[in-house]
């Protein structure tokens, strides 16, 4: 692995620090199986290393953990692992005696996430797959965690039907899942904002994802737990002036025809102005599922 892919060092007990922000980050060959190259990586595992540090998002990991209720000795599976941070954490509640498997696609991805569970010492196995074709037997896993994956999923249902295969009677999935439709942010002008969310959205393989998940999961023969966890996803304001995901939106908008150059750029200096005074906001509603195998 080559050094500045190594990105957050870790040691036991202290949470990993995002990298440096990249240049760019192009959405179009972000979280895909065959996304390669040391630029694509270095933007991928920086969203992900932010995304994990946010208060918001650990929240709504711990009502998650907690009510999926991790024991010794039990097989885990971390779905769409990416750099493994869940995967780590799971194989401290199932201990020794239990297998903690993270399944990942992308093979950048996976060696990103090795390294980092070798520096720590972590006991998890890393390996290719994906959502619509786990590479495990059914009846073989008491818990499986799914976070913000199925969102890049083009078939989600087959993916949910995946996991109730692999599940033994009596376990558990864990489904965190984002609906970007839920976004909200100031200083964009109503309108505009819609439309550039509506060129977003068509960059994404299933961007209203978590609306669906009760209905995937009650398909797929599995039971969902009457409370559901959400937690809003809120970006900082450094995030929210040098954002390059609002300039893609706003680029893709205009090209699809649904706003002006000018509205693209009015819009993108209201953000960048209300960042720099501390006062902008927009955030993105994650949801949480608890979903189980009937015994």
């Amino acid at each position: 692995m080559v050094d500045h892919i190594r990105l957050a060092r870790e040691v036991p007990g202290e949470q990993a620090r995002p990298m440096s922000k990249p240049d760019t980050f192009t959405l179009g060959n972000a979280f895909r199986p065959g996304t390669v190259g040391d630029d694509a990586v270095t933007r991928m595992v920086w969203v992900l290393d932010a995304q994990d540090v946010a208060p918001s998002i650990e929240r709504l990991r711990v009502w998650a953990l907690a009510a999926g209720a991790v024991q010794p000795g039990e097989v885990c599976l971390d779905l769409g692992s990416g750099t493994g941070t869940m995967t780590r954490r799971l194989a401290g509640f199932a201990g020794p005696e239990g297998r903690v498997l993270g399944v990942e696609p992308n093979g950048m991805l996976r060696a990103v996430a090795a390294e980092r569970a070798a520096a720590v010492g972590a006991p998890v196995e890393f390996v290719q797959g994906l959502a619509t074709e786990i590479p495990l037997p059914d009846t073989s896993v008491d818990l499986v965690w799914c976070e913000r994956v199925l969102q890049h999923v083009p078939d989600p249902q087959a993916a949910v039907i995946e996991i109730a295969r692999v599940l033994r009677p009596g376990g558990r999935a864990l489904l965190l899942d984002s609906d970007h439709e839920s976004r909200v942010e100031s200083d964009i002008e109503p309108d505009v904002a819609r439309e550039m969310l509506l060129a977003f959205l068509g960059q994404l393989a299933n961007g209203r994802c978590a609306r669906n998940l009760p209905r995937q999961a009650m398909a797929a023969g599995l039971i969902v737990d009457p409370d559901i966890g959400s937690s809003a996803l809120v970006f900082g304001q450094a995030e929210l002036e040098n954002s390059q995901m609002y300039r893609l939106a706003a680029d893709q908008a205009v090209a699809e025809g649904r706003i002006t150059p000018e509205q693209a750029d009015e819009a993108l200096r209201g953000q960048t102005e209300a960042a720099r005074e501390g006062w902008a906001f927009s955030a993105i509603t994650v949801f949480g599922f608890v979903c189980r195998k009937p015994e």
